[in-house]
């Protein structure tokens, strides 16, 4: 068991006067929660919606979540309690991506809590409920367990394990992990030093090998979007400049290598992507930036925001002007500057 100091004389003041949660935060926390409860889409009843961790204790600051946990029964989800854990987990991550939900600059934390998990005796617990403390925190010494440790880096474990290399939203989701996890442990370190659990929570995280994990995941994302086929800078080049026009077969493997689609909503459904429209009128209403279009017969143009375009050809393959595809614009308009057409 470990001890973590208090640095605070006061509960945090944006959310409490004296024991007292302020204005109608009562009220909007409930209807968080329950629109949370609704989001897990399960027949368990709502034992308790309570406001818990650093937030409902002396050991808070200005990087502390605003932990809202449903309580439930697992029993009632189903009997298989690992899956259900999984299951809800799984529920959360996506609840996390989907609504990034903030109070005066701290994230709000949906859980959906065991009714039959033992909470530590020395944390501060409110039910938004009943209005009242089920346990009033206090400002002397707190002990933390090593289960405690676990179970605040449990969802994070879930999360990265959860990661996928071929998610198109991969950097957005780690990227997103990353801040929440610099803010717990600027959390910790900020009220309680090394042995905050919020610390400790992100040192369990790193020593088996989590942080590592996502770090070289968002290094393979990133500069794999910079890698760029030669080969189909070459075949664009060539067919802008009619040394060589492509085939369908051509056009599938540019698709592919792009990790392109092909879809007459384009830019509207698939922004950022590269896509394949099959017709020569274009349309860039609502597109905030510059796509690139190479139609079946060579022709080429730079179309800009809000206009419309019409081509020579029957299908136009569209390169949005992102950060993601800026290089291959540079090095296809390099290829074609002596003798290709563009507009």
């Amino acid at each position: 068991m470990l001890k973590e100091y208090q640095t605070q004389n006061s509960l945090n003041p944006k959310l409490w006067d004296d024991f007292h949660l302020k204005g109608n935060l009562q009220e909007k926390f409930i209807q968080i929660a329950e629109h949370f409860y609704e989001f897990l889409e399960t027949s368990a009843t709502i034992l308790d919606i309570i406001l818990i961790g650093s937030n409902a204790n002396y050991n808070w600051t200005k990087y502390s979540d605003i932990d809202l946990h449903v309580v439930i029964n697992y029993l009632e989800v189903g009997d298989n309690l690992h899956l259900v854990e999984q299951y809800l987990r799984a529920k959360k991550s996506i609840w996390n991506t989907n609504y990034p939900l903030k109070y005066k600059g701290m994230n709000i934390e949906l859980y959906a809590q065991d009714s039959n998990d033992e909470l530590h005796s020395s944390v501060g617990v409110y039910s938004l409920l009943h209005k009242k403390w089920i346990r009033k925190p206090s400002p002397e010494i707190i002990s933390i367990d090593d289960s405690d440790i676990e179970h605040k880096a449990a969802p994070y474990e879930y999360e990265i394990n959860a990661l996928k290399s071929d998610d198109p939203e991969l950097e957005y989701k780690i990227k997103d992990i990353l801040e929440r996890l610099r803010n717990l442990r600027a959390a910790g370190l900020e009220a309680s030093g090394e042995y905050s659990i919020e610390n400790l929570a992100y040192k369990h995280l790193r020593n088996k090998g989590y942080l590592n994990k996502i770090k070289e995941l968002l290094h393979k994302s990133v500069y794999g979007k910079l890698e760029i086929d030669e080969s189909v800078i070459d075949s664009l080049a060539k067919h802008v400049t009619k040394e060589t026009i492509l085939s369908d077969d051509d056009w599938s493997n540019i698709i592919t290598k792009t990790n392109g689609v092909h879809d007459s909503m384009g830019q509207w459904k698939h922004p950022g992507k590269c896509t394949m429209i099959p017709s020569n009128n274009i349309t860039m209403k609502q597109v905030s930036y510059e796509v690139l279009g190479i139609d079946d017969t060579g022709h080429m143009i730079l179309m800009k925001p809000e206009r419309t375009y019409t081509f020579p050809g029957s299908k136009v393959f569209e390169i949005p002007r992102t950060p993601q595809w800026q290089t291959l614009m540079i090095q296809l308009a390099n290829k074609i500057r002596n003798g290709g057409r563009y507009v």
